[in-house]
C-alpha cells in the first residue's frame, strides 16, 4: 500500500525526536504496536541523522514508513534520502527539495501559509501540504482555501490536541489527516519511561480520530 493510501486510511502522522536513541527504539517500537505505518523523525538535535541511520535499521523489516522531517535544504533532504527515508516534510515548500524528492520518487510534504503557496507546491508534486503552524491559522482556514480548491490535501501540524473537540474541528473543516508531536507522543510517559502508558494514549487518539472520521464519511 503506497504512503497515501495509508494516510488515507489512519489520517495521522506521529512526529518526534529524541537524542537518546533508546528513547527512539522504545517509542518506535510503541508506533508499530499501536499499528501506526508511519512516523515523521524531526531534524531538530545534533543525533537526528545517526539515530534516523539506527531507528532504519531496526524498522527494515517492518512495514513502518519511517519519514524525515524539519528539512530545510536540499542537502538535507538528501542525506535523509540516501539513508532511506521515506518520505520528506519541511516546514516550508523549497522548490529545490520538492525536484529531489520527485526525482527520487519519495513524497514531499511541504509547510504552506497561503492558497498561492499551496498551489505552488502542488504543481512541484505535493501531493499531501502541511499547514503549519495549524494553531496560528486555525481549521477556518482550512474550509476556506477548500472552497474554491477542493481537491487540495491538507495536514495541520502544530496546534492539534489529543482532545475530540480540538480533533473534530480540524476534520470538520476538511483537514485531509492531522500531524502531531508531543500532544501524541507524550513527554511527560517518555521522561517516565511509562510507556504502556504511552501506548494507550495513543490508542485512544487514534480511537478518536476513527470516530471522528467515520461520522464525516
Amino acid at each position: 500500500m503506497s504512503l497515501m493510501k495509508k494516510i488515507e486510511k489512519n489520517r495521522l502522522i506521529p512526529l518526534f525526536y529524541h537524542d537518546d536513541i533508546k528513547m527512539c527504539e522504545e517509542v518506535l517500537n510503541v508506533i508499530n504496536r499501536c499499528n501506526l505505518p508511519m512516523l515523521e523523525f524531526t531534524n531538530r538535535g545534533s543525533n537526528a541523522i545517526d539515530n534516523f541511520k539506527r531507528l532504519i535499521n531496526s524498522s527494515e523489516n517492518s512495514e513502518l514508513y519511517l519519514g524525515a522531517g524539519s528539512i530545510k535544504s536540499e542537502n538535507e533532504a538528501k542525506l535523509f534520502i540516501d539513508h532511506g527515508a521515506s518520505f520528506i516534510v519541511s516546514p516550508f515548500f523549497d522548490k529545490s527539495i520538492a525536484l529531489l524528492c520527485k526525482k527520487n520518487d519519495i513524497p514531499y510534504v511541504p509547510g504552506c501559509g497561503s492558497l498561492t503557496e499551496m498551489i505552488n507546491a502542488e504543481k512541484y508534486g505535493a501531493k499531501l501540504l502541511k499547514l503549519f503552524p495549524g494553531g496560528v491559522y486555525g481549521p477556518k482556514f482550512i474550509s476556506s482555501v477548500l472552497a474554491p480548491c477542493p481537491w487540495l490535501k491538507i495536514m495541520p501540524t502544530g496546534g492539534v490536541t489529543a482532545e475530540i473537540e480540538n480533533i473534530s474541528q480540524w476534520f470538520n473543516s476538511g483537514a485531509y489527516c492531522i500531524g502531531m508531536g508531543s500532544k501524541l507522543i507524550s513527554k511527560e510517559y517518555i521522561a517516565e519511561n511509562n510507556f504502556d502508558a504511552l501506548e494507550a494514549h495513543i490508542l485512544k487518539v487514534t480511537e478518536i480520530i476513527n470516530n471522528v472520521c467515520e461520522v464525516n464519511q
